[in-house]
């Protein structure tokens, strides 16, 4: 089984590696830092918060959709965000 943890840094990487301007980048990573920390706490049922922030990264990436980021990349990074929120919602 996947572990959501993990799967956000794999997001994280692939983030770094589209080599985009550092704010966009920088706003993005740190939405999924956020996820990251809430999956990370004591609080187990933080896996709400944890989707809140993973769907503030959805609708940035869809903001820079045509921009910075081409509909090819923005459509990777929302798979890979849906899939951990999708995993989070069937724990």
């Amino acid at each position: 089984m996947y572990n959501p943890a993990d799967m956000i840094g794999g997001l994280v990487d692939t983030v770094m590696e589209l080599n985009i301007q550092n704010g966009i980048s920088n706003s993005l990573d740190a939405k999924l830092d956020v996820a990251l920390s809430a999956l990370d706490d004591l609080n187990e049922n933080n896996d709400a918060a944890a989707i809140n922030s993973l769907n503030a990264f959805i609708n940035a990436v869809e903001a820079q959709r045509g921009k910075v980021l081409t509909n090819e990349q923005a459509d990777g990074l929302i798979t890979q965000a849906q899939a951990i929120i999708d995993l989070l919602l069937a724990q």
